[in-house]
């Protein structure tokens, strides 16, 4: 018993981390400071990478855990091994991080039928 109740709580914080959403004029507020907004994202994504992993090994959700390393990790080790000396380097590296935010939110959609 104690265990389904320590799961679902897990669960349920990981759903309530997923679905905090920001109002549309503090992010346009952010956009005036795009690198203080750009610092904030990358801390974010780093400090709550763990605790989504940590969620999804302790639901045996291992697909998931293949796909994040798939669609986030690879991506980010192999901008790493690029040598792009061009204008689009800064946005090249970007990517990793829209693509970590694109699987929280296709997470956020798939964990309400956990």
């Amino acid at each position: 018993m104690d265990i389904e109740i320590t799961k679902n709580y897990n669960v349920r914080k990981l759903q309530q981390w997923l679905d905090y959403e920001l109002s549309t004029s503090l992010l346009m507020l952010l956009s005036w400071f795009w690198n203080i907004t750009l610092l904030l994202a990358i801390i974010a994504s780093i400090i709550f990478t763990p605790f989504m992993l940590k969620v999804m090994f302790e639901e045996r959700r291992f697909g998931w855990i293949v796909f994040f390393f798939l669609m986030v990790i690879l991506p980010f080790v192999g901008i790493l091994f690029f040598n792009i000396d061009s204008s689009y380097k800064f946005a090249v590296e970007l990517i990793p991080l829209a693509l970590f935010y694109f699987y929280c939110f296709i997470l956020r959609l798939a964990i309400k039928d956990w």
